[in-house]
């Protein structure tokens, strides 16, 4: 099996899934060299396989090195930091930024393929540099000229790492809870507080949540009055600002991540974006980072189901390589399947998120030379609603799917597995913590609902059924199981109207049957243009639509008093 950091499914979506003349026509409004551009793409990906393949060879027997804090400073160990200097003079950091600050423009699709060839590379090394990404994506977005000029440049050469600082000791996904507090003063603005459990934290550019002085008392226990500060370790001037790494933490996995408590002491910062709305402008960075977590778990997911199929392969038992075991073999299979949903679902949202930018660039731009303004308009509210719905779901699945392979990736390798030395091992702790990060799975679930109860759930049920109609013909069997599905999603609606409590007691149930019939309709069409994908496709629609039946079933009972049985058990 060859390594194929750049996976065919990756290919195939690049290739076959994206309408890339509709892109680049929103986008620039010119004719654009189709072959030429997606060329780049492949190139840039086929250079990252290499370098990746290089990068994996580096870290493996390093992963229980630990990143140390040194007189205030945090080191990470040689293999993060040899990994990172591969990527930066290959010039393969911050992808998206605007080529004037020296990034590509690299689509959010091309992006999360990135992610998850680094993540499977070396899952603690893709935190770093997601997470520069992301924060110079809102310094690009949400800066002055000034800081952009003064920034960017830097973050595009590698030069410049960033962090989110968010999370306080009362504050995890309640950030109405913030107390960090920034205070201006005669035009400058200063931050003081404390913040855990940041990732990246030694990097040299943080971006701050912090309470409105002027507002403070007001805006407590709410996300109003919140704003954003760009706090660099380094002042214009060449001071050392007053922030300071108080610890690093010791953790269960992606050990080469460096995850710090801070402490700001009077920092002085620069305010991104309008004052008192800097959640509106984290959110951006939170759900980037929540789509660079869904990539981050497939790329774990990956490693280890390659890990043990190469195992299951050579392990010998009963004269037999344990592959051909029928527990084993269905264990593999239910592992690649897991992985291609997540996959689809995650590359099909990053595609719409692209296409969503390119019709905003064209609304801004005034032009008139791409159709009817009025319906673009309407597709791009449309977009927009279901990308607030497949976002949370995208982190949801990428990172659940991840726990249980890598899971199912230690059974398979039996005692060997269990072993502290054991890759198999290191991959499960290291999915672990993707499925608590960028809001928990049960946060993502209930995120994902409330986009529901806006709507959402009708527009993403009523355009897959249209996708389907068009696939009535060459697949009649497997579209037939999928309406049935999402006949049964409709059924179960009902149900969840009876109790606030009861809805959000099966909001994982209502994720995964959203989610299946979606990657369903997503899968046959890719087997529209490779047949190759036609069994795994019809695989996947015989297993997943039996589930979506038996939890709309469920959910019809509409069984409320589960909560005061829970209740009782626990003794509350």
């Amino acid at each position: 099996m060859a390594h194929e950091f750049f996976h065919p499914d990756m290919q195939l979506f690049i290739d076959h899934r994206v309408d890339w003349a509709r892109y680049f026509q929103l986008l620039r409004g010119t004719e654009a060299d189709l072959e030429a551009e997606v060329d780049t793409y492949r190139s840039i990906l086929s250079t990252l396989d290499e370098i990746c393949e290089d990068i994996e060879t580096g870290a493996l027997g390093h992963w229980h090195e630990e990143v140390r804090l040194v007189d205030g400073k945090v080191v990470v160990p040689p293999h993060i930091a040899a990994g990172y200097e591969k990527l930066r003079k290959a010039g393969l950091v911050c992808l998206t930024l605007d080529p004037a600050y020296g990034g590509y423009g690299l689509p959010i699709l091309l992006n999360s393929h990135y992610l998850e060839m680094v993540s499977r590379a070396d899952t603690s090394l893709m935190t770093i540099l997601g997470l520069q990404a992301g924060v110079a994506g809102d310094i690009q977005k949400y800066g002055s000229d000034a800081l952009k000029q003064q920034y960017l440049p830097r973050f595009a050469s590698g030069e410049l790492q960033g962090c989110m600082d968010l999370t306080e000791p009362q504050a995890g996904s309640d950030l109405g809870a913030i107390a960090t507090r920034v205070t201006e003063e005669d035009g400058r603005y200063f931050v003081d507080g404390s913040k855990i459990f940041i990732t990246n934290g030694g990097s040299g550019v943080h971006l701050v949540l912090a309470r409105d002085g002027a507002t403070y008392d007001q805006s407590k226990g709410t996300t109003n009055g919140l704003s954003l500060i760009l706090c660099p370790v380094e002042l214009p001037d060449g001071t050392r600002n007053k922030i300071t790494v108080a610890r690093v933490e010791t953790k269960m996995g992606i050990h080469g991540s460096p995850t710090c408590a801070i402490e700001f002491d009077h920092a002085e910062g620069f305010l991104l974006g309008e004052r008192g709305n800097g959640f509106r402008a984290m959110l951006d960075l939170m759900n980037q980072a929540r789509i660079g977590v869904a990539a981050q778990g497939i790329g774990i997911a990956e490693a280890a189901f390659r890990k043990a199929r190469s195992y299951a392969l050579e392990r010998v038992q009963f004269g037999q390589p344990i592959i051909q075991q029928p527990l084993v073999k269905s264990m593999l299979t239910t592992m690649a399947l897991d992985i291609k949903s997540a996959r689809a679902l995650l590359y099909r949202t990053c595609a719409m998120i692209d296409l969503t930018d390119a019709l905003a660039a064209y609304l801004k731009s005034g032009r008139d030379d791409a159709g009817d303004r009025t319906k673009l308009q309407e597709e791009y509210e449309r977009n927009m609603q279901l990308i607030r719905f497949f976002t949370p779901l995208c982190k949801y699945i990428g990172t659940e799917v991840a726990t249980r392979v890598t899971r199912n990736g230690i059974q398979i390798h039996g005692g060997i597995g269990y072993m502290a030395e054991s890759v198999a091992g290191h991959y499960h702790s290291d999915a672990i913590i993707t499925t608590i990060y960028e809001g928990t799975s049960e946060i993502q679930a209930s995120f994902a609902l409330r986009e529901m109860s806006k709507g959402a759930l009708f527009t993403a049920l009523e355009a897959t059924s249209e996708e389907l109609k068009k696939l009535d013909d060459r697949f009649p069997e497997e579209t037939r199981h999928v309406h049935a599905g999402i006949q049964a999603i409709n059924d179960s609606l009902p149900g969840l109207m009876t109790d606030p409590s009861y809805a959000i007691l099966n909001a994982k149930h209502v994720c995964d049957m959203m989610i299946d019939v979606v990657v369903a309709a997503e899968l046959l069409l890719q087997a529209e243009v490779d047949p190759s994908k036609h069994l795994a496709a019809t695989s996947f629609i015989r297993s997943r639509m039996a589930m979506v039946d038996m939890h709309a079933k469920r959910i019809q009972g509409g069984d409320v008093t589960r909560l005061d049985r829970y209740t009782k058990i626990l003794g509350l």
